[in-house]
C-alpha cells in the first residue's frame, strides 16, 4: 500500500532484496567476493553480459555510471544491492548452454526484476542518452546505424535472432504468395503476431502499426496483429525511485511527499505511478520511462531497417519499399521516449481542441518532468474499456465514444494534430462527463491539403461518383501521380454499390466499409499514408467500444453532423467545391441535398448562423456564380408552386375543386416545395399572408409581388440590405423576375383558354 516515500527502508517488501542484516555470514562473505571482482564483468545494453575480455563496445562496466545527486550513502547502498543481484543473474545466466543468449530477455522474470537495473545503469551514459534525445528532435536513420555499430557484439547477436525469427515467417509468407494462399493463411498471420510478440516491445509496436494497414497486408493479418498487446512486467520500484532521482537531479522525497509503492499501471516503455507533489500537496501521475529501453529500441531499429532493406531488393509482393516505412515508424517511436516532447503535444493539443465540449487533458507539471519522467495532472476516472466500472459510475460508454468520435474528426480535418496512439485505455470517462485523453507520445498531423481531400472523398462517396474518388488519391498521397488511378474505379463501384444498395453513407457499419475498402486498396498499388491509417484506426477501435455497448450504434451517422457542418459553413475554397459537387446535379440543385446539410449539420454542438450567413454571401461572390442561376431557377420553381397552391384555393371557392385543378394543375413534388417555401419565409421573415394570391397573377403582379418581398428585407436587415446592393444580387433577383414572369404568363394564357372553353 502507499506510504510517505521518505519513510520507506531499502527493505525486502519494497526492493525484493535482502538486507545485510538478513543474509547468512557465508552470504555476506560471498557478496564481499563479488565485489572485489566486479571489474571482470560488465552490462551491455541489452540485458546480456559480458565476460572480461569483452569487446569496448559495451562500454564501461556498471558501476562507473553513479547517478547523479544521489547521496553517496545511497549509492553505496544500491550499487551492493544491484551487484548482488548481478551475480545472481550471473549464474542463471550461464546455466544453459555454452553461447545461449536469452534474447528474449524483455519477457523473462530475470530480465524484468533483475537486468532492467543493469540496463538503467547502461543507458543512463551520456551518449546514448544524447543519441536518443537527438533522435526524438530529428530521426537520421545514418547517425544512428552509425552509433550503433560501435556495439558489434550486441548487435550481432540480436541481428541473429531477429534474422532467424522474421527470416522463417517471411520465407513462408512468400511461399503463400507465390502458392495463392496469402489471404487464406490465417495459421501463417499468426505465426507473424506471434514471433512478433517474442521479439519484444520493438516489434510489438511495429505489429500494432502494421494493423492499420490494409494496403500492406491482407484482412487476416489485420485481424491477427490487431490483438498484439504489451506483455511486459512492471520493472521495481527502487530503480523507477532511482530513475527520478538521476532525471530530476534531486531525490524524488523533495520533489514528492507521497508516491505509490507499485505502478497504478505499466506498459512497454514506462510505468505511472500515483503521488503528491510537495510543493503543491495536488495529486499526480509520475510516468517513468523504463530502463534500457531507449537503447534497445535504438538497435532494433537499425537492424529492422537492415532486414527491410534486403526485402525490400528481393520481394514484389507489395507495390511500396519498407525501408522508409520503418524511417517513419522509427522517427515516431522515437518522440514517444522524449517525455518533454509528450508534455509540449499534450499542451498544444489542450490549445488546439480546448473549445470541444467535455474534452479535457491532464496539466503538465513540468518542475517535475524531464525526458525520461513525466509528472502530470491526476484525474480520476474510469477507462472506457472498463464496462463494469463505466455501469458502476452510472456513465454512458455510448454517449462517450460519441464525444471521442467527433473530436477525432475535429482532430484530423481542423488543425491536423492529432492523437496518433489510438488506444482505448487512453481514454478516460469522469463523472462530470468529461472525456479525458491520455499519453501524448505518439501524435500526427495530416496535411492541409489532405484534410479537404477527406471531406472531398466523402462527398464523392455519396454522389457515387467513383471516377472522382480515383482522382482523390492522388490528392491524399495514396497513389503516385505517374500510376493511372481510372481502371480502379469498377472495383470501386462494386464494392460500395454492394454496401450502399440498401443503405446511405451515414448508415454504414464503420468496420465492415474499411474492412471491405481495404481489400480494394491491398490489391492495387495504394500506400496509405500513416496518418490515414491512425485516423481509421482510432475510429474502427471507437465504433468497437460503443457497438460493444450498443449493437445499433452507427459512428457514420454520428460523425455526419460535424462534417455536414463543415461543408455547409467552412469557407474554404476546397470546401465550397465539395458543396457545389454534393448539391449541383447537371446544373440542377438538390435540394434535398441542401436540406438534409442544413439538418444534420445544425446538429453539431457549435453550428452557428452565422455560418449559414457567410453561405448565403458566398453564393452572391464570384466563387459562387456556379450556383446562382441553378439556385435561381429553383427559387422559381419552389415560389411557383407556392403562388399556384394559393390560386387554386382561390379558385376552388368560385368555381369546384376540380375545375380549378384543371385550370391550376398541380405539380410534381408540389407539397415539397411548398414545405419549403414555408421554411424559405421562415429565414426571411416575410408575411405568409403577403404571398397569398386570391387569383391567378399575372406577369406584373409577380414582379411587384417580388419588389415588395425586397423592400421588406431591406428593412429588416441591414446585411440584407447591403446585399441586395450587389450586381450579382440584382441579377438574381432579375432571373427570379423573369422565371416566375413566364410562368405566371403561361399560367395566364391557359387559364383563358380554359375560361373559353368552359361549357355552358
Amino acid at each position: 500500500s502507499d506510504q510517505p516515500i521518505d519513510q520507506r527502508s531499502p527493505t525486502r517488501a519494497t526492493t525484493g532484496f535482502l538486507t545485510p542484516g538478513e543474509r547468512s555470514a557465508g552470504e555476506q562473505r560471498e557478496q564481499r567476493g563479488v565485489d572485489s571482482d566486479m571489474r571482470n564483468t560488465s552490462v551491455c545494453g541489452s540485458g546480456a553480459r559480458s565476460r572480461a575480455g569483452a569487446p569496448a563496445s559495451c562500454s564501461r562496466p556498471q558501476w562507473q555510471a553513479p547517478l547523479a545527486k544521489i547521496s553517496t550513502h545511497n549509492h553505496l547502498r544500491k550499487s551492493r544491492q544491484l551487484r548482488a543481484v548481478e551475480t545472481a543473474d550471473e549464474v542463471e545466466l550461464s546455466s544453459g548452454a555454452e553461447g545461449d543468449e536469452d534474447f528474449n530477455w524483455f519477457y523473462s522474470e530475470v530480465g524484468q526484476k533483475s537486468l532492467a537495473e543493469a540496463m538503467e545503469m547502461s543507458v543512463s551514459r551520456s551518449d546514448i542518452a544524447g543519441l536518443l534525445s537527438e533522435m526524438a528532435v530529428d530521426y537520421d536513420a545514418a547517425r544512428l546505424a552509425e552509433f550503433m555499430a560501435s556495439r558489434p557484439t550486441r548487435t550481432t547477436s540480436r541481428a541473429l535472432t531477429i534474422a532467424t525469427s522474421l527470416g522463417g515467417v517471411l520465407s513462408g509468407i512468400l511461399a503463400d504468395y507465390v502458392s495463392g494462399r496469402l489471404e487464406t493463411n490465417t495459421a501463417r498471420a499468426m505465426q507473424l503476431r506471434d514471433t512478433l510478440a517474442s521479439l519484444g516491445p520493438s516489434f510489438v509496436k511495429v505489429g500494432q502499426a502494421l494493423s492499420s494497414r490494409p494496403d500492406l497486408l491482407p484482412r487476416s493479418y489485420l485481424e491477427a496483429l490487431s490483438t498484439l498487446q504489451d506483455q511486459l512486467e512492471a520493472f521495481p520500484s527502487h530503480v523507477a525511485m532511482a530513475l527520478i532521482e538521476e532525471e530530476l537531479g534531486r531525490p524524488a522525497s523533495e520533489v514528492y511527499s507521497h508516491i505509490s509503492a507499485e505502478p497504478v499501471a505499466a506498459a512497454s516503455l514506462g510505468q505511472v505511478y500515483k503521488g503528491v507533489l510537495r510543493s503543491t500537496g495536488e495529486q499526480v501521475a509520475i510516468k517513468v520511462q523504463r530502463p534500457g529501453i531507449g537503447e534497445a529500441i535504438a538497435l532494433d531499429m537499425v537492424l529492422l531497417r537492415r532486414l527491410m532493406k534486403v526485402v525490400d531488393t528481393s520481394q514484389d509482393i507489395v507495390s511500396q519499399p519498407f525501408v522508409p516505412l520503418v524511417d517513419e515508424f522509427a522517427c515516431r517511436l522515437f518522440g514517444e521516449l522524449d517525455y518533454v516532447q509528450e508534455g509540449k503535444n499534450c499542451e498544444r493539443f489542450q490549445s488546439l481542441y480546448q473549445h470541444v465540449p467535455r474534452v479535457r487533458t491532464p496539466g503538465i507539471i513540468w518542475e517535475a518532468t524531464s525526458r525520461r519522467v513525466l509528472t502530470m495532472e491526476w484525474i480520476d476516472g474510469v477507462k472506457l474499456t472498463d464496462k463494469a466500472a463505466m455501469s458502476d459510475a452510472g456513465l454512458d460508454l455510448v454517449d462517450f465514444v460519441t464525444v471521442g468520435v467527433e473530436c477525432t474528426l475535429r482532430q484530423l480535418l481542423e488543425a491536423g494534430f492529432f492523437h496518433a496512439d489510438p488506444h482505448p485505455g487512453n481514454l478516460l470517462a469522469t463523472r462530470e462527463g468529461d472525456l479525458v485523453y491520455l499519453d501524448f507520445g505518439m501524435m500526427s498531423e495530416a496535411p492541409e491539403n489532405a484534410r479537404y481531400a477527406i471531406i472531398a472523398h466523402i462527398v464523392h462517396l455519396v454522389n457515387r461518383d467513383y471516377l472522382a474518388m480515383c482522382y482523390d488519391y492522388y490528392t491524399l498521397d495514396f497513389m503516385d501521380p505517374s500510376v493511372d488511378t481510372t481502371p480502379i474505379a469498377p472495383a470501386l463501384a462494386e464494392f460500395f454499390d454492394g454496401i450502399l444498395s440498401d443503405s446511405t453513407v451515414n448508415r454504414l457499419n464503420f468496420k465492415s466499409l474499411v474492412d471491405g475498402l481495404g481489400g480494394v486498396l491491398f490489391q492495387y498499388p495504394f500506400r496509405v499514408p500513416p496518418y490515414y491509417a491512425l485516423i481509421l484506426r482510432s475510429l474502427t477501435v471507437l465504433e468497437g467500444l460503443a457497438l460493444g455497448a450498443d449493437p445499433e450504434y452507427n459512428l457514420l451517422g454520428r460523425a455526419y453532423p460535424y462534417v455536414a457542418k463543415r461543408i455547409l459553413t467552412d469557407e474554404a475554397p476546397e470546401l465550397r467545391s465539395s458543396l457545389e459537387d454534393l448539391i449541383l446535379d447537371d446544373g440542377k440543385i438538390r435540394l434535398n441535398r441542401l436540406d438534409n446539410l442544413i439538418r444534420e449539420g445544425s446538429k453539431s454542438y457549435d453550428f452557428d448562423a452565422d455560418g449559414v450567413w457567410d453561405l448565403i454571401q458566398w453564393v452572391f461572390s464570384d466563387g459562387g456564380s456556379p450556383v446562382r442561376k441553378p439556385l435561381a431557377r429553383e427559387v422559381v420553381r419552389i415560389v411557383d408552386a407556392y403562388i399556384a397552391s394559393t390560386a387554386r384555393s382561390a379558385l376552388t371557392g368560385q368555381l369546384g375543386k376540380d375545375r380549378a385543378l384543371q385550370l391550376v394543375p398541380e405539380s410534381n413534388e408540389e407539397s415539397v416545395s411548398i414545405q419549403r417555401m414555408h421554411t424559405l419565409m421562415g429565414l426571411l421573415d416575410v408575411d405568409e399572408e403577403a404571398m397569398r394570391m386570391d387569383r391567378v397573377p399575372g406577369p406584373s403582379e409577380v414582379r411587384a409581388l417580388v419588389d415588395g418581398i425586397q423592400e421588406r428585407l431591406r428593412g429588416a436587415d441591414q446585411r440584407i440590405a447591403r446585399l441586395l446592393e450587389k450586381a450579382s444580387t440584382r441579377e438574381f433577383v432579375l432571373d427570379i423576375q423573369f422565371g416566375l414572369g413566364q410562368h405566371a404568363l403561361a399560367r395566364g394564357i391557359k387559364l383563358v383558354n380554359g375560361l373559353s372553353s368552359r361549357p355552358n
